[in-house]
C-alpha cells in the first residue's frame, strides 16, 4: 500500500471499515438469533411439558397404557411407567434426570423436557433439524448482505476518494501547467502526494533558476548599458572642452552618440519585453497569415540589408496557440536573419510540428551553435572579431534570447542547425508540440 495512490488507499480503508462494521453487525445478529431461538425452544418445552402433565394428571391414578403423541413439526411426547413402557420412545431418554436437556445428534439437537407424571414420567422432545435449516438460510442471507454492502461500500468509497483528492489533483495540474515537463513526466501516474512533491520540486528549481537568471541578466544589462554611456560621456566632455576642432570630427562623435543612445533604447525595450512578457490565451491561428504580417513589418529593414523573404507555409496550416507569442518568436528569428544572414534569402515553411526558418547566409560556426541563444552573444562575438566588424554591429544581442525565453514559457522547442548545405545557411526549427 506504500506506493498506492491516496485515492486507492482511501477506497481500501473506507471499504474495509464498512465491511468490518457490517461483518460485526451480521455476526452479532446471528449470535442473537441463535440465542433467542434457543431460549424460545426451551420456553416452549417447559410450557408444553407443564400443559401435558396437567392434562394427564387431572383425574389422578396411574398409567394404564403408554402415552405417545406426535405433536406437530419435530415435536413428540411420551408418557410411561415401569409397567407400561412407551415402545416408540428412544431408549436414551429414560436415563435422563428431571429437567431440560440438550442432546447433540449431529445435524440437529434434541431439546428434551423430563417431568414426573402419575406413577411414571412424561417426556417431551423437540428435534431442531428444521430450525437448523432455517438458521443456515439466515446465515447465507447475512453473508449475501455482507458481500452486497461491501461491494456498495467499494463503489461509494471510490467516489468519495476521488472527491477527496480532487483539490490535490487540481493543484498538481495547475502547477504542471505552470512548469511543464517532458511528456514522460506528465504521463507518469502515481501517488498524488508524490506527484505534487515532484511538481513542487520543479517549481522550486524554476524559481532558483529564475533568480540566478535574473542576477546574470541584470549584470549583463548593467555592463551593456554602462559601456555606451561611458563612450557618450567621454565624447560629450571632449566636445564641451573644445578638444574636437574640426566639424567632421564633431559630426562623427555626434553620430556615434546617437547610435549608442539608440542601442541603449533598444536594450531597455528588449529587456522590458523579455521581463514582462504576457501573452493572451491560446486560439486557432492561421500560420501563413502570421508570417505575412511579420514580413510586412520587417520589409523595410530587410530591403536595406538585402534579405529576401519567401513564405512557403501551407495555405491551410493552422495551430492552437498564443498569436502574440508566435509573432514575438518569428520577429526575433527574422530580425536575426536580417542582421547576420543578409544578403541572403529566408524561406519559412511548414513542418509536422511547427515552422522552419532557413536562410542562405554564411551560417554559424559549429563551435558557436551552443551559444546562439545566450544573451548578448552576438555582441561578444563581434567584440572578439574586433575592428570594423565590431564597429558595424548595431543590435542589442537579445533577439534569439527573447525567442528562446518565449518558447520556454509556451512549452515550445526552438532548435538551430548550421550549416545547412555546402557549408552555408542556417535553419531554425520551431516546434509547438
Amino acid at each position: 500500500m506504500k506506493n498506492k495512490s491516496i485515492a486507492a488507499r482511501t477506497t481500501f480503508v473506507l471499504t474495509c471499515l464498512v465491511s468490518l462494521a457490517v461483518c460485526l453487525s451480521a455476526l452479532l445478529a446471528y449470535l442473537a438469533y441463535v440465542r433467542i431461538q434457543e431460549n424460545m425452544i426451551d420456553k416452549l418445552m417447559e410450557t408444553e411439558s407443564r400443559r401435558l402433565v396437567a392434562r394427564v394428571t387431572r383425574f389422578g391414578g396411574d398409567w394404564t397404557k403408554p402415552f405417545e403423541r406426535d405433536m406437530g413439526p419435530s415435536m413428540y411426547a411420551w408418557g410411561e411407567s415401569d409397567r407400561h413402557p412407551a415402545d416408540s420412545m428412544p431408549a436414551k431418554l429414560r436415563s435422563l434426570p428431571l429437567g431440560l436437556h440438550h442432546l447433540d445428534q449431529g445435524e440437529s439437537t434434541w431439546h428434551v423436557a423430563v417431568a414426573d407424571a402419575l406413577d411414571g414420567r412424561l417426556y417431551v422432545l423437540y428435534d431442531s433439524i428444521v430450525i437448523r435449516h432455517q438458521l443456515r438460510d439466515f446465515a447465507l442471507a447475512l453473508v449475501a448482505i455482507v458481500l452486497g454492502c461491501s461491494l456498495l461500500a467499494l463503489l461509494v468509497s471510490r467516489s468519495v476518494a476521488r472527491w477527496l483528492v480532487t483539490p490535490l489533483n487540481q493543484l498538481t495540474e495547475r502547477l504542471t501547467r505552470w512548469v511543464p515537463s517532458s511528456a514522460s513526466a506528465v504521463a507518469w501516474q502515481g501517488n498524488e502526494a508524490d506527484r505534487l512533491v515532484e511538481v513542487f520540486n520543479r517549481v522550486q528549481d524554476q524559481v532558483d533558476a529564475a533568480i540566478a537568471d535574473q542576477r546574470e541578466f541584470s549584470a549583463n544589462l548593467h555592463h551593456e548599458i554602462r559601456t555606451p554611456l561611458t563612450v557618450i560621456r567621454s565624447d560629450a566632455e571632449l566636445m564641451l572642452r573644445g578638444s574636437v576642432k574640426d566639424p567632421e570630427g564633431v559630426r562623427l562623435r555626434l553620430e556615434r552618440i546617437a547610435g549608442l543612445v539608440q542601442e541603449i533604447s533598444q536594450s531597455l525595450e528588449s529587456t522590458y519585453n523579455l521581463a514582462h512578457a504576457r501573452f493572451e490565451d491560446d486560439a486557432r491561428v492561421h500560420l501563413r497569415s502570421c508570417v505575412d504580417d511579420v514580413f510586412e513589418n520587417l520589409r523595410l529593414e530587410a530591403g536595406k540589408a538585402g534579405l529576401a523573404f519567401v513564405n512557403a507555409v501551407q495555405a491551410g496550416h493552422e495551430a492552437t496557440l498564443s498569436r502574440h507569442a508566435l509573432m514575438t518568436v518569428m520577429r526575433n528569428i527574422m530580425r536575426n536573419a536580417i542582421l547576420h544572414a543578409a544578403p541572403a534569402t529566408l524561406v519559412v515553411e511548414s513542418t509536422a510540428e511547427g515552422l522552419r526558418f532557413t536562410d542562405t547566409g554564411p551560417g554559424i560556426e559549429p563551435s558557436e551553435l551552443g551559444s546562439v541563444f545566450e544573451r548578448y552573444f552576438s555582441n561578444r562575438r563581434a567584440d572578439q572579431r574586433g575592428g570594423e566588424a565590431a564597429a558595424s554591429v548595431d543590435q542589442t544581442g537579445l533577439g534569439l534570447a527573447i525567442a528562446q525565453r518565449v518558447c520556454v514559457m509556451q512549452s515550445w522547442r526552438l532548435e538551430v542547425l548550421s550549416p545547412v548545405a555546402e557549408g552555408h545557411g542556417t535553419c531554425f526549427t520551431l516546434a509547438f508540440a
